[in-house]
């Protein structure tokens, strides 16, 4: 019997050769079908071929969050664009598609849309009157009179219509409109569920992420770091590895050993056969205990930085009839991205290639540039599909070491790290610990509100070493989620009505590096915050749907979440026997989102039955897509709550793979059902809107069904797991 070999993109086209694919592939990217002819470009971001397919040229990266889709639609129903004939296409390296207020060329802070918006609506509403320029010269009439629509500019009192791909060619020699106009019509694509133009070439496996990059000539490295943070490379113990086949080189870093051979699983076996000696350092004794030690130390400190302050707290505290105040921490976390880190490079003496998965291009074509020593122009990105980002990919670490390695080599190299290197070696949500105390008056509204934060800086390493990029040593990161970042918000934490606030930052250094991780602070001060305001209903003796309302009755968009909330997860209504609920609410990325969540527990096993989320991004874009976020966004932050963690003994990582890393399983996930409000307010974000609710509505339903506060993350730690 012949035996047959077939890899995962060949094994997923033959399963999906039946009519499936027909169905999926409806919106398929038409830019792969070739054209007579090369297409003309419109401006920075739109690429119409003569047969009418319009190339959308995105302005960022595509991880899994769905932006390609949304900004497309945006684009497309600005420009009044057949949707059936849009593609998208990741971006270049270039000035245009830097983000507009960044300065940089990324894919970070659920930003995309909201910052891209504007821009695009602009760009595309210029490129409409273009077209419709040229086809009223073409007439001889007056553009005036002319409408676009599905892809087409019609003079009715002729009967005469052209398609875009007839008038590409001639509006590209036309001048950009300046100001050209929007739209004021309803849309015809904006607000409506549709197929993510990604997703067939993710399901026949067609699509190209950083680890399927393949181009002539090249050769594999796998990687192997040093185990404690910070630690150097003193000596490497080649015996034999050399000589193993297909090796062709070992690759001395700083703070690792490289081997390069013919495939990869020969270099992964040959990095493992090597025996590194690596420095000793002070850090080598450093454990997690030792870090959140430290940090609970800082509680009682003196000392301490304002983030954010208004009014007298302190002064409110001490006249208030009831105070509610509670200590909280969590760990540092993982990113746990399916595709671990990999970068692709090739480097001549003229030119430097990159091939990555990147939230942060800019950022890549630096380190390239520093490294080779050539100037920007010689180096080129090539954005490739992110097997999940989560912010880790911001991070440049694997493109300096494969930049590193490639300019050794002379030749075109891709390096992956293993699971184990991915795991071991990330830039973790930091480690963090907080003090909540909430003062109330006679009549149960809140009069105070003080948070003391204590953690490392995530802006450290980000802003070339100074800790702290921001006026009086505060690192923003850490105070994410606790402002409100909705325009017309009473201006208050978490749009809380509360005149006297102070929130501290202490800045704890921490050997362990810490980076972007989906919604950073908020995911920590969501847990802090709304964990008290539930310790605080408990103690008033008040419902916590309620207490919250009174809380957030400044703020009409909060009170039609949390009034939806209540009516669709049946709040106020007995639960079913033997099922407890928590609430929450959380203001971050410029989303408003509620949540309740219901379970059971039986001996320590916990089953979460069902949560509910409401959300408020202002206008969804791509209704589906918002949901779809909304849902990984909460599947990740039930994860987090309840397993992840990363531990420091002796100065390393504990963790290694998914064996001791446990994320959530499919079997463990509730029912997530999601409710959207329009509101018609500013646009917010949505990838990560929705994390910060989950721990605490979490832990506030443990409370109601076991009585007890737990206040430190994972919930693992308690002896709770999952059903």
């Amino acid at each position: 019997m012949n035996q047959v070999m077939m890899n995962r993109r060949q094994v997923l086209q033959s399963a999906m050769s039946g009519g499936l694919l027909l169905v999926v592939g409806l919106q398929e990217s038409l830019a792969q079908v070739p054209g007579t002819a090369d297409p003309t470009n419109l401006g920075a971001f739109i690429r119409i071929s003569p047969e009418g397919n319009i190339a959308f040229v995105a302005p960022c990266v595509e991880m899994g969050q769905g932006s390609h889709t949304s900004l497309a639609m945006i684009l497309a129903d600005e420009l009044a664009a057949d949707w059936s004939k849009v593609s998208v296409e990741a971006p270049p390296l270039g000035v245009a598609y830097r983000t507009p207020g960044r300065g940089i060329q990324n894919t970070s802070a659920s930003q995309m849309v909201r910052r891209w918006h504007a821009p695009l609506r602009r760009s595309a509403a210029a490129a409409r009157e273009m077209l419709t320029t040229a086809a009223a010269s073409r007439w001889g009439v007056e553009p005036s009179t002319c409408t676009v629509r599905a892809g087409f500019v019609l003079h009715e009192p002729s009967q005469q219509h052209l398609s875009f791909g007839e008038l590409a060619s001639e509006a590209a020699k036309l001048p950009e409109p300046k100001e050209p106009v929007l739209l004021k019509t309803g849309t015809a694509i904006v607000g409506k569920s549709l197929p993510r133009l990604d997703l067939p070439g993710k399901v026949d496996g067609s699509a190209k992420f950083g680890i399927d990059v393949r181009i002539p000539g090249m050769v594999y490295a796998a990687i192997r770091q040093s185990p404690v943070f910070g630690a150097k490379l003193v000596s490497v113990d080649e015996k034999g590895v050399r000589t193993r086949r297909g090796v062709i080189d070992i690759v001395k870093l700083p703070e690792a050993v490289v081997v390069v051979a013919d495939s990869f699983w020969r270099a992964k076996a040959a990095v493992a056969a090597v025996d590194p000696s690596f420095s000793v350092t002070p850090n080598a004794s450093v454990s997690s205990k030792d870090i959140l030690e430290a940090q609970r130390l800082q509680l009682r400190s003196p000392i301490a930085v304002p983030g954010i302050v208004s009014g007298d707290a302190r002064a409110a505290l001490a006249a208030a009839k009831t105070t509610v105040s509670a200590d909280y921490d969590v760990p540092f976390l993982h990113h746990a991205t399916m595709e671990p880190m990999t970068c692709t490079v090739s480097v001549t003496d003229q030119r430097c290639e990159l091939w990555v998965s990147s939230q942060n291009l800019s950022g890549a074509a630096d380190v390239a540039s520093r490294i080779t020593g050539l100037p920007i122009d010689k180096i080129t990105v090539h954005a490739m599909f992110l097997g999940g980002g989560l912010g880790r990919k911001f991070e440049q670490d694997a493109v300096e070491q494969a930049v590193h390695i490639g300019k050794a080599l002379k030749r075109p190299v891709q390096l992956i790290w293993t699971r184990e290197e991915d795991v071991q070696h990330g830039f973790y949500r930091p480690a963090m610990t907080g003090r909540v105390t909430a003062g109330f008056d006679a009549q149960g509204d809140m009069t105070a509100l003080t948070l003391r934060l204590i953690g490392p800086s995530v802006h450290e390493h980000t802003f070339n070493g100074h800790p702290f990029p921001v006026v009086r040593g505060v690192d923003v990161v850490a105070l994410i989620g606790l402002a409100s970042e909705s325009p017309g918000a009473p201006g208050s934490i978490q749009q809380f009505g509360v005149k006297n606030v102070r929130a501290d930052y202490i800045y704890q250094p921490s050997h362990v590096p810490v980076g972007y991780w989906r919604s950073i602070g908020a995911s920590e001060n969501g847990f802090f915050l709304e964990s008290l305001v539930d310790e605080a209903a408990a103690k008033l003796k008040v419902d916590p749907y309620q207490l919250r309302r009174r809380l957030l009755r400044d703020s009409p968009r909060a009170i039609a979440i949390l009034d939806k909330l209540a009516m669709e997860s049946g709040w106020g209504k007995p639960p079913p026997k033997g099922h407890f609920r928590g609430i929450a609410f959380t203001d971050t990325v410029g989303s408003l989102t509620g949540q309740v969540l219901e379970l059971s527990v039986v001996k320590g096993a916990v089953r979460v039955h069902r949560i509910v989320c409401v959300i408020d991004c202002g206008t969804a874009i791509n209704p589906d897509n918002v949901v779809a976020q909304v849902q990984g966004s909460i599947v990740m932050g039930l994860s987090s709550a309840m397993t992840e963690q990363i531990t420091v003994e002796a100065g390393r990582c504990v963790q290694s793979n998914f064996h001791d890393y446990q994320v959530l399983q499919l079997r463990q996930t509730p029912k997530i059902d999601v409710h959207i409000i329009n509101s018609g307010g500013p646009l917010g974000g949505v990838g990560e809107a929705a994390l910060p609710a989950v721990a605490p509505a979490l832990c506030n339903a443990l409370y109601a069904a076991t009585g007890k506060r737990h206040r430190s993350l994972p919930l693992s730690q308690y002896g709770l797991q999952w059903a």
